[in-house]
């Protein structure tokens, strides 16, 4: 029996679909992507349900309304937002006769409050597999960044150049380490080359390194790079889920971030390096929805950076001893024990 599954084009919902699909495959199902899901080969007697792994917006949903509503089957929408959506995406659409199940409490709060009905939250996962054998086979590149930058404390960004992720505030940040007479680090961008315009400054002092541009290379190389590196630097004010935090965490790697919802549901101040936000604003996005950002100032991120730095030039053990936690906690988002949940929802056990 299949499972057709309609993804939204994006490299982090892309990598979660896929774990959705190798979870139905070692069930037994045939798990197909489709662009789109028509009624006619939703109805095929070989499917046995649908889902769409989306973003929560008539935008990418308006197609699936209503295959959804007159298909007499399992059936799912899995969805993420960053803010909440606005009135004409609810009033004037359909989307108030779904079922949404959110990947965090912060999305199922941004949903619930302009009236959606949320089932349920299953988080996103990893694959702990994966993050082992990419630790593994790591240290080729580890090697390589070890000769570029010697013992340098090793920065990485992992993401897409837009105000959500603050590199702006990262930018002030590292300004005022260098300022201060602090050089003791490397920013490793796996970014977009406007991403790396931004800090192109620290060519100066040789502190900087574009490791190709987000989405363009597998997963597995990606949890590579983190692994090479000492710690993700992710200064987001504003996320449906956050995954680069986790993905980090799998492969024993503490990220630096502000304390932020839905960071604060599944990150852990134990042993990553977090600090608070002042406030919340909304922020317009476009018609669709407005993003909920939660500002800090610079200072805070440079300061967690500069502690981060000292941990690990000053105290290696305990710098380990993060590391150990960091992918001990991430265990408990593996794929095989969280998306058994989603696929409930599917009718599959």
């Amino acid at each position: 029996m299949k499972v057709l599954i309609q993804p939204l084009i994006a490299h982090s919902v892309v990598n979660q679909a896929d774990l959705i699909k190798k979870l139905l495959e070692q069930k037994g199902f045939i798990a197909e992507y489709r662009t789109t899901i028509t009624l006619e080969e939703a109805r095929s007697r070989d499917v046995h349900a649908v889902m769409w792994v989306t973003l929560a917006t008539i935008q990418f949903l308006g197609d699936a309304v209503w295959v959804y509503l007159m298909l007499n089957k399992p059936k799912a929408v899995y969805v993420t937002i960053e803010g909440v959506p606005t009135k004409a995406n609810v009033l004037y659409s359909n989307l108030p006769r779904l079922e949404f199940i959110a990947n965090s409490r912060f999305t199922a709060n941004c949903l619930t409050t302009v009236g959606l009905k949320v089932i349920d939250v299953v988080h996103h996962a990893v694959d702990m597999d994966l993050a082992n054998a990419a630790s593994k086979s790591s240290w080729r590149l580890r090697r390589k960044l070890e000769e570029k930058f010697k013992d340098k404390v090793k920065l990485l960004f992992v993401g897409r150049d837009d105000p959500r992720k603050a590199l702006d505030k990262l930018n002030i940040a590292l300004h005022m380490l260098v300022d201060e007479g602090i050089k003791d680090f490397a920013l490793i961008l796996h970014a977009p080359l406007s991403a790396y315009q931004k800090f192109q400054w620290l060519e100066e002092y040789g502190l900087v390194y574009h490791h190709g541009d987000f989405g363009s290379t597998s997963m597995y190389n990606v949890l590579q790079l983190m692994h090479a590196c000492d710690y993700l630097v992710f200064p987001s004010v504003c996320e449906g889920f956050g995954l680069p935090v986790l993905e980090a965490n799998a492969v024993g790697r503490p990220a630096i971030h502000a304390w932020i919802p839905p960071f604060d549901e599944f990150s852990s101040k134990e042993f990553n390096f977090v600090f608070n936000y002042l406030e919340r604003r909304l922020v317009k996005c476009n018609p669709a929805q407005y993003w909920i950002f939660h500002d800090y100032p610079p200072e805070f991120l440079a300061e967690m950076i500069k502690y981060a730095i000292e941990v690990y030039k000053n105290s290696r053990s305990e710098y380990e001893e993060y590391c150990a936690k960091a992918k001990d906690h991430a265990k408990a988002w593996d794929y095989r024990k969280v998306y058994p949940r989603l696929l409930k929802h599917i009718n599959i056990p």
